[in-house]
């Protein structure tokens, strides 16, 4: 891990002005300079931007999604720039942590539980040469890369899950982009009880 480019945290926006999240970023480009970016979103959004911000409270307010392999780290530039809010010195973690791998195609299906060829990895390696329930591995993340716009999106998404809303009223899932993130979203940060609701709530068969 580069320990001087980790712990940073950023102020992103979300979509649709609906406020502004926080990230905080992982860099283990040393050992994997393909998907060594990591992101963790917390819990905190703030309806309006400051100029000022508490590194405590976004701290405290605990981890919403991550961590997220990016393909970049948070710019300050363009129409998902980002605002350096500053680092801490007590990091999250010191290794890449273990993710979940399905050995197949996830496009088709909309319920991983469904889908019976789990297994766990740390970092490029199967750690396990069976197959899991998805139970087991449901609130790991994927290796899937993820843009800074995509994250923005899923942290975006979930706000509006979370306050009880249509996912779908704000962006259209006939979308594959939009799709894929809202199915990463749900199988992974929801119990099995709430992805089944959300699904029949807003894909249409």
């Amino acid at each position: 891990m580069i320990k001087e480019n980790s712990g940073k945290i950023f102020r992103f926006k979300l979509d649709h002005n609906l406020g502004f999240g926080f990230a905080e970023i992982y860099d283990f480009t040393d050992i994997s300079e393909f998907d060594g970016r990591l992101i963790y979103v917390f819990n905190l959004i703030d309806k309006e931007e400051k100029s000022k911000y508490d590194l405590k409270e976004i701290i405290e307010s605990g981890i919403s999604l991550g961590p997220i392999r990016s393909v970049s780290f948070p710019g300050t530039r363009g129409k998902y720039a980002s605002k350096y809010i500053g680092q801490r010195t007590d990091l999250l973690i010191n290794k890449i942590p273990k993710t979940k791998e399905f050995q197949g195609i996830l496009i088709s299906e909309t319920n991983w539980n469904n889908l019976t060829k789990w297994y766990r990895s740390d970092k490029f390696e199967q750690l396990d040469s069976r197959f899991m329930n998805y139970s087991e591995l449901r609130n790991l993340e994927t290796r899937t890369l993820s843009s800074i716009s995509g994250i923005s999106t899923k942290f975006t998404m979930k706000k509006i899950i979370d306050e009880n809303k249509k996912v779908s009223d704000f962006y259209d899932l006939s979308q594959r982009g939009n799709l894929n993130l809202f199915i990463q979203l749900i199988n992974t940060y929801y119990p099995i009880e709430i992805t089944e609701k959300l699904l029949s709530l807003e894909i249409k068969n």
